[in-house]
């Protein structure tokens, strides 16, 4: 049953023959003031649920982003806003190519001359686990001998030499996983390398087939860890929009890293078992000048078994008709991506799971929130002269895929999106900020180095609401970071529609498991919403058009493709 709604007096009735029609006030300064109902609360309480691990990290093509979407569909038909999708659903669906793993199976084989004896074969599969499971790669077949690296480094400055390209090239290397510290006197040294740049050197320089790591976890934890990497797979990889056929997914990265039990490491390495490879540890830290790549006398037989195939996501459509009889034809979008990466490779905890409270749970409630104040606005006889468009596009981390999906296939046509606000990671403050004790800022990104009038309506937007520091450090077009087109704001932008990026910054929980719900600065979170807010009444309300005028910035998209 339908809700009646009692109308208030500064609502204009017209109608006639039991129609009407309603005349909302669009005074700028009126709706301005629906943004103080923009509060924490709120944002808690959905950004908790968008960020639960029940969604699994909501990667896309899987079932916990396909829950999200309903929650946030849901959502938008309470506050009886439009849907825009697809049938006049909610959801605008496309098709991704995608490269689909069934299974991975490793056979270990002892060399006995110009034998080999089968030990041990293992499969790894959604239902199964294995004395192996891959962290990432490993698209193609390797059949190669292991040889044993220790820690996997050079390092000049401390004489150490781990790796010698003929005793390794072509073949799967095996090493312990956590990097060592140096004894000189009494004093323990990192070597002068990361954890990534170990796997960068021996990818570039060594041409290794594959990567075994030997992890300090016993093997019950191993076991734990190799049944979750299981089930993840069957999740889709290297993903492409299907309509753009010059790009196919591909197979994915070639080589394959891959970690190994304790009790099938400590076997390929000749010990009495898991509980002596800390010894082994221990004596490669003391000789760490003088070892060097061993063969193990074994020989790893992997073979990946994977499909290519299509999987459908969605984009989520919501519209609020703006309420001038000529503006309205005209759109704001209102962008935030609401995927993440899933489940992957844990953390020193354990914990698979990426939650993406920052990113992008904290754009994505933002949208909501916004909506919501509106929709208070609306029910109290106040409308925006232009209509918004709320759009929640999935497919962002693999490529900006959603949004380059709704750009080429556009709702409201480009030449009627008068503007674009992006938010994507606003719920933080970065390192340099913290440091420095003023965390009540915002970067804007785009605006006046796409259009003066844009980024002037923002401005203004500030002055009358939360007054925050409006950060440009990285607005500009050579900046190395290239923020300007790394979300999903370039498929507007490229098409040469102004667009402001909200955006608080990259911090250590960034594509992380520790990216959760408790790390939120939930009062600046608020302000930057609110912000967000006010410059889009600003917008919707202009009478004029902010156009593009920086004339770099026009040469930049015009030698671009599109």
């Amino acid at each position: 049953m339908k809700k009646i709604l009692l109308i208030p007096a500064i609502l204009i009735l017209i109608g006639c023959a039991g129609t009407a029609s309603i005349t909302y006030n669009t005074s700028t300064d009126e709706l301005l003031t629906f943004g103080n109902s923009i509060d924490t609360s709120f944002l808690m309480q959905h950004l908790e649920v968008i960020a639960h691990d029940s969604l699994e990290g909501r990667g896309t093509g899987t079932a916990g982003l396909d829950k999200t979407a309903d929650y946030i569909a849901h959502f938008y038909s309470g506050l009886e806003l439009t849907p825009k999708g697809d049938d006049s659903g909610w959801f605008q669906y496309f098709n991704l190519n995608a490269t689909i793993t069934d299974s991975l199976v490793y056979s270990t084989y002892r060399i006995e001359g110009a034998d080999t004896l089968l030990v041990n074969h293992t499969v790894e599969a959604y239902d199964s686990f294995s004395d192996y499971y891959r962290t990432f790669g490993g698209s193609i077949p390797v059949s190669e001998e292991i040889v044993f690296v220790g820690f996997g480094i050079n390092d000049e400055s401390r004489n150490v030499q781990h790796l010698e390209s003929d005793e390794i090239s072509g073949k799967w290397v095996m090493m312990f996983e956590d990097m060592p510290y140096i004894v000189e006197g009494d004093t323990l040294i990192n070597p002068q390398i990361s954890a990534n740049d170990r796997l960068r050197y021996l990818l570039r320089d060594h041409n290794v087939s594959g990567i075994l790591m030997i992890t300090d976890k016993s093997e019950t934890e191993f076991n734990e860890l190799a049944s979750l990497h299981g089930r993840m797979l069957g999740n889709p990889e290297n993903l492409s929009l299907e309509y753009r056929d010059d790009l196919r997914a591909g197979s994915g990265f070639p080589i394959g890293f891959m970690n190994v039990s304790p009790r099938l490491a400590a076997e390929i390495l000749g010990l009495n078992g898991p509980a002596e490879i800390e010894q082994k540890r221990e004596q490669t830290i003391q000789n760490i000048t003088s070892f060097r790549p061993q063969s193990t006398g074994y020989l790893l037989d992997y073979k990946p078994y994977m499909h290519s195939g299509t999987i459908e996501t969605q984009n989520i459509l919501a519209y609020l008709e703006g309420a001038d009889p000529e503006l309205k034809e005209e759109v704001l979008v209102l962008m935030a991506h609401y995927d993440h990466v899933g489940i992957g490779q844990p953390d020193s905890s354990g914990d698979m799971i990426y939650n993406g409270a920052d990113d992008n749970g904290s754009g994505t409630v933002a949208l909501m929130a916004i909506a919501n104040a509106l929709s208070n606005a609306r029910s109290q006889g106040f409308k925006p002269k232009r209509s918004i468009l709320f759009l929640h596009v999935s497919a962002e981390e693999v490529g900006l895929l959603g949004s380059r999906y709704y750009s080429d296939h556009p709702v409201i046509p480009i030449e009627k999106t008068v503007a674009n606000f992006n938010a994507d990671m606003i719920g933080r403050s970065d390192p340099q900020n913290i440091e420095s004790g003023d965390t009540d800022y915002v970067y804007l990104i785009g605006g006046e180095i796409i259009s003066s009038g844009l980024d002037s309506l923002v401005t203004a937007a500030n002055q009358q609401s939360v007054n925050m520091r409006l950060d440009r450090r990285y607005n500009d077009l050579s900046d190395p970071n290239q923020f300007y087109r790394r979300s999903d704001h370039w498929n507007f932008g490229r098409l040469s529609v102004p667009f402001v990026f909200f955006f608080t910054g990259v911090h250590e929980d960034y594509h992380q498991p520790s990216d959760t719900f408790d790390k939120i600065e939930f009062d600046k979170y608020r302000r930057v919403v609110q912000l967000i807010y006010s410059s889009s009444i600003m917008v919707s309300n202009y009478d004029g058009r902010p156009v593009v005028d920086n004339q770099e910035f026009i040469d930049i998209t015009g030698s671009m493709p599109r």
